[in-house]
Parts: C-alpha cells; structure tokens; sequence
C-alpha cells in the first residue's frame, strides 16, 4: 500500500506541512486508480517496490500537472511508469 505519507516524502512536502495534503491525497487516489484500471494489482500485501514507485510517479506526475492541457508546456506521463508495471500487468496486449 502506498501511503500519503509516502507521497509526501516523494514530492518532497515536508511531513507536519499539511496545506497539499487533500491534493496529494487524490493524486494517489487517481493513480492508484489509473493503474487498478489497467489491469495491474495493486492491493497485494506487500506492493512490489516496482508498483510502488510506479504509484509515487504517478502521483507525483498527478499533482505537478493538475490540467490535462496546458498552453505552454505539454507533458506525457512518465515512460518508467510503463516498465515498471509491465512485469505486473495481469492482462497484455
């Protein structure tokens, strides 16, 4: 399980700093979800430090871009994220 608190340390936000707290928390929510969604396992007891890390990426890639468009800067999400989930992915095309 990936935990607030490890999103946190992720993004660097310091631990008694709370003002991102419900961002970061959705942020997960949101990856967590993208990824159960694509087929990848995420409630095994321990999470493999692949998903893990995947689940931080996304997060993280979640919270800095908030808009699915922006005017200056278009950014994709992380090609790691990809590999580090292939192993993992209990359905592939």
């Amino acid at each position: 399980m990936v935990t607030l608190e490890d999103v946190k340390a992720h993004c660097r936000v310091l631990p008694e700093d709370t003002d991102f707290d419900l961002e970061l928390q959705n942020a997960l929510d949101a990856a967590v979800d993208h990824l159960n969604s694509i087929d990848v396992g995420m409630t095994v007891d321990p999470l493999p430090p692949a998903l893990k890390h995947a689940a931080l990426m996304l997060a993280a890639h979640f919270f800095e871009n908030k808009e699915a468009v922006t005017e200056g800067q278009l950014t994709v999400v992380p090609l790691g994220v990809s590999r580090l989930i292939a192993p993992y992915r209990e359905f592939n095309l």
